[in-house]
């Protein structure tokens, strides 16, 4: 059966109508008109197939395009999406920003690699900006560490198959991409027994959020976030069930889905907040305030945490009357400094020595996927293992445990 043609105008033009899409709502259409049905069908055809190879808008495939978009939409809403593209977080598309600002040199014209379209990024371009922020970060002047590097990889392969979800582009080349083994590892430590002890009975303002990390597992934003309509002191329960975007200053989801948990307490830490609630958190519906009694800033944790460690350094340093004259800020660096998120290690730590399974760990911890549980578990017991053989050779050393030259005749 033939094709339907259009009908005639009276001006003898036939028209034919491509749809655009919903603008605000209303369907949009753009109009080509033809003095036969074939001439105005070659014309609506040549203006599909300029939209397919982004001829009429050469911006809407470029990685800074898709960048955008993909960061104004990674909170997907439908299990199909959700199936299809990774749910990075906005704290690594921050750190995505300077990546797709590197430039390329395509003969005497240098081009941002955000000004380009995806499709003609290759792969050793992208492969090239790893490896240049794994010898240098210009954020901090330093190679970027291990970690931060597969923030940056996570992230843009989550652009990658954004993009290529919405049909923007027709290959995905960053599964090729690797991290340098060479990389800074840096390793979250544990404190130890003496270090947990004297976060337990030194007074701080920053115990508090130290006790929450060091025996909940909270992070960062989860304790910034936390109310005390959270803490059930009747069964000795934190409901874990949201987080704080530090860059929009805004309460916000926790970091993965997985992140909603009910983290059971133990004994020091529900006797430790229910003193603290008697006398200091009365009224306030934050458990965590900065001293202008508001929600902490980044800046407010940096600075928090620099004053406890001078402070732990100052009590537990063993200085010399002489020294202890001087201000504690100009004193050496004595005891060895941690970071809040070495608190959760610790919490990690703590789960793993008193014989917690990884699976309910990785509850108590919110971790979306076991592998990163299993990986500390496995770290840790690697830990053991050297620090048994330690003993053991210290026993022996102790004990004058010696091999003599001995004749093997009559072996």
């Amino acid at each position: 059966m033939a094709k339907k043609g259009n009908s005639r105008r009276e001006d003898g033009l036939i028209a034919v109508s491509v749809y655009l899409g919903k603008v605000d709502g209303k369907k949009k259409y753009k109009t080509f008109y033809g003095k036969t049905q074939k001439e105005a069908n070659a014309k609506a055809d040549e203006f599909r197939n300029a939209i397919g190879k982004n001829e009429n808008q050469p911006n809407d495939k470029t990685l800074r395009f898709w960048t955008n978009k993909w960061c104004a939409n990674r909170d997907f809403e439908t299990t199909e999406e959700r199936a299809h593209v990774s749910r990075a977080k906005s704290d690594m598309f921050v750190n995505w920003a300077p990546f797709e600002n590197r430039w390329a040199t395509e003969k005497d014209r240098t081009i941002t690699l955000g000004d380009m379209p995806m499709d003609e990024i290759k792969l050793y371009q992208l492969q090239a900006v790893l490896d240049s922020l794994a010898r240098l970060n210009p954020f901090t002047g330093k190679p970027s560490a291990k970690r931060t590097l597969n923030q940056y990889l996570k992230t843009i392969q989550a652009i990658y198959q954004y993009a290529l979800y919405n049909q923007a582009i027709s290959f995905d080349p960053t599964s090729r991409l690797t991290v340098s083994k060479t990389a800074v590892q840096k390793e979250r430590r544990a404190l130890t027994a003496i270090e947990r002890q004297r976060i337990c009975e030194f007074e701080h303002r920053a115990q508090l959020p130290a006790m929450l990390m060091m025996f909940a597992g909270l992070r960062r934003g989860e304790a910034t976030a936390l109310l005390w309509s959270d803490i059930d002191f009747e069964n000795n329960t934190i409901s874990v069930n949201k987080s704080y975007d530090f860059k929009r200053e805004c309460i916000k989801p926790p970091k993965t889905e997985a992140g909603i948990r009910t983290v059971v307490m133990p004994d020091i830490l529900s006797e430790y907040l229910r003193l603290y609630r008697a006398t200091q958190g009365k009224g306030k519906i934050l458990v965590i305030l900065s001293s202008h009694d508001k929600p902490m800033t980044n800046t407010a944790w940096r600075r928090m945490l620099e004053n406890y460690l001078v402070q732990l350094n100052y009590a537990y340093g063993y200085f010399s009357d002489k020294q202890i004259t001087e201000s504690p800020e100009k004193l050496p660096m004595v005891i060895q400094p941690f970071t809040w998120h070495c608190l959760r290690h610790t919490y990690a730590t703590i789960l793993y020595e008193s014989g917690v399974d990884a699976v309910a760990a990785k509850n108590l911890l919110g971790h979306s996927d076991i592998k990163t549980t299993l990986g500390i578990y496995t770290h840790l017991s690697q830990e053991k293992k050297q620090s048994d053989i330690s003993k053991l050779n210290s026993f022996l050393s102790n004990n004058n445990s010696k091999v003599g030259n001995r004749s093997v005749e009559n072996a």
